[in-house]
């Protein structure tokens, strides 16, 4: 019980972030996720059709 209670007196002290914040996060993560893969696409798209053609 005790840890349950400090577990409680944590979450109490936890500053959630308001929903115009928490937009704003989801939009930046999505925008970095599309743009790490469209990179890794264009990476494995060259080294596939140019750069394995070379080593073969």
């Amino acid at each position: 019980m005790k840890f349950l209670k400090q577990v409680s007196a944590e979450m109490k002290k936890v500053v959630w972030p308001n929903r115009n914040t928490t937009m704003i996060f989801t939009f930046i993560v999505i925008i970095v996720s599309l743009f790490v893969a469209y990179y890794l696409s264009l990476f494995d798209f060259i080294f596939t059709n140019f750069g394995l053609k070379q080593l073969i």
